[in-house]
């Protein structure tokens, strides 16, 4: 009678093992779903708060092409073909937006058929026709409009152009704001996301200015704000360089890239950023304090005193 009741026990139990092993495992997978979903969703959150502090550099240069433009002094030196009193006034502008920003920007001044007139960083290169490799001021000259992206030309950063027009309203040249992306790099940094800035090598005989530049795979390193960490990491990984996935995780960091310009239907450039799986994305928004206090139970309201509070975005 015994015998029986333990061997019916025994595949009582064994079943019982069998299911609950059965149960852990989906769960185990389930989890796995859900934490590859998350990841999904994080990176491309991640990617998207980089892609809008890209398009706000680009906006900003793209403002102040759009200033620049406008300028009297800037329009008469230019139709009257005064080089020398044109970069002066470059200069000037330049100066004083760098004292109260901080921020250092190139100037280049085109004529109407698409040549190097004047340059605020360096006087040589007058006349260079730039209409073979210079997409972006042959759809401004076309289109009449501005525009602005990641573009190749001796070096490789964001230029914003903005048509000049005189008078008469007629088409004289254009202008160019160039910014590099140092900028950008420091300010993801704040945020918590590691970047570093890559030109594929097959555009160096267009991007000359990059010629000595440290080489990392088939690509050369434009701004040298990167943490030597994420260097290391990425010399020891050149897989993460590759494009085969959206994402690269280790245990505790994410690698993914973003494209950053295109010449001829070829990717020129990637910015690869690397940041914490576990960051804290509040650092994005902006930190409010409140300074005051406000006595809701209060019947009597001075309203003098209520003007007084303030709140302070930072």
């Amino acid at each position: 009678m015994i015998l029986p009741f333990i061997k019916t026990y025994k595949k009582i139990f064994t079943l019982f093992i069998i299911l609950i092993t059965i149960i852990l495992y989906f769960l185990y997978k389930y989890n796995n779903i859900l934490d590859k979903k998350y990841l999904d969703i994080f990176v491309s959150n991640q990617v998207q708060i980089v892609q809008n502090e890209l398009e706000n550099q680009k906006n900003q240069a793209l403002s102040l092409a759009l200033m620049f433009s406008k300028n009297q002094d800037i329009i008469k030196n230019l139709e009257e073909n005064n080089h020398i009193e044109l970069k002066k006034e470059l200069l000037k502008l330049l100066n004083i937006i760098k004292t109260y920003t901080k921020n250092s920007i190139d100037i280049q001044i085109h004529t109407k058929d698409l040549e190097v007139f004047t340059r605020s960083w360096e006087d040589k290169d007058f006349g260079l026709k730039l209409e073979s490799f210079r997409e972006g001021l042959v759809k401004v000259k076309n289109t009449n409009k501005p525009y602005v992206s990641s573009e190749l030309g001796k070096r490789f950063n964001i230029k914003a152009i903005a048509p000049v027009y005189n008078s008469k309203n007629s088409f004289i040249g254009s202008i160019e704001v160039i910014v590099d992306f140092n900028p950008l790099v420091s300010r993801l940094k704040v945020l918590g996301i590691d970047s570093i800035v890559l030109l594929e090598k097959n555009y160096l005989n267009i991007a000359t200015y990059h010629k000595n530049s440290m080489e990392l795979e088939n690509y050369v390193i434009l701004e040298n704000s990167f943490s030597k960490n994420l260097f290391d990491i990425l010399l020891k990984n050149p897989n993460y360089l590759k494009k085969e996935s959206f994402y690269y995780e280790t245990k505790d960091r994410v690698f993914t890239q973003l494209p950053l310009g295109r010449f001829e239907n070829g990717s020129v450039g990637i910015l690869l950023i690397c940041f914490d799986k576990n960051i804290n994305n509040f650092r994005y928004l902006p930190n409010y304090d409140y300074f005051g206090q406000i006595n809701i139970k209060s019947e009597k309201r001075n309203d003098k005193d209520i003007s007084k509070k303030e709140i302070i975005i930072r």
